[in-house]
């Protein structure tokens, strides 16, 4: 989980940004969205 949220970190960063600053709602909002996507790939197979 740590491997694929680092790996992405930069790209949620970027589609995170608001006005040309770091949203972190907007970044918290995003991570749960992966997580929670992840789990659905994983448990679904």
């Amino acid at each position: 989980m740590d491997t694929v949220l680092s790996h992405y970190a930069g790209y949620i960063r970027y589609c995170s940004k608001v006005h040309g600053k770091v949203n972190a709602e907007v970044e918290e909002h995003i991570k749960q969205k992966l997580i929670a996507a992840l789990f659905k790939f994983r448990f679904d197979r």
